[in-house]
């Protein structure tokens, strides 16, 4: 990949949110810069508990929510990510995503996409892992006037 995407994929618990519901440090304000219509959620929690999440941490709804009911196998198979790839309407290979575990990390890296890996386990999925890092703050993202997306 050329370091551009057309949209991004954020898993939900442990890298939007914390073990309490509140929102990760840097989520607020990253989510709030997304283009509408450019990013979404894939998590192995079901579409209510998603719900609740987002708003006690006060984080944007985006179009796009993958919840456990909406696949047939959670991560660490692919079925998540592809299908939030589809309802974006963007090829998978042009989807960033975001995760903190290994399954999630095997899961992104299974549909084609490069992944910023939020590591506090390390990390020893390389193929596909653009960036990993401590903190969802320690990441920003660019987007220019055409739609494409770069990870800063």
């Amino acid at each position: 990949m050329d370091g551009s995407y057309a949209a991004v994929l954020f898993d939900l618990f442990g890298t939007l949110v914390d073990e309490r519901g509140n929102a990760i440090e840097g989520a607020v304000p990253l989510l709030a810069a997304m283009p509408p219509g450019r990013w979404g959620i894939v998590t192995s929690c079901g579409r209510g508990l998603a719900s609740a999440l987002l708003a006690h941490a006060g984080l944007a709804t985006p179009a796009v929510l993958i919840a456990a009911e909406d696949v047939r196998h959670g991560k660490p198979a692919p079925d998540g990510y592809l299908e939030g790839a589809r309802r974006l309407r963007v090829e998978p290979a042009r989807c960033l995503a975001f995760e903190d575990t290994r399954s999630g990390v095997r899961a992104a890296i299974g549909a084609g996409m490069d992944v910023v890996a939020i590591a506090p386990f390390g990390n020893d999925e390389t193929d596909g892992v653009v960036r990993s890092v401590r903190a969802l703050a320690d990441v920003s993202l660019d987007f220019d006037r055409s739609g494409v997306i770069r990870l800063r």
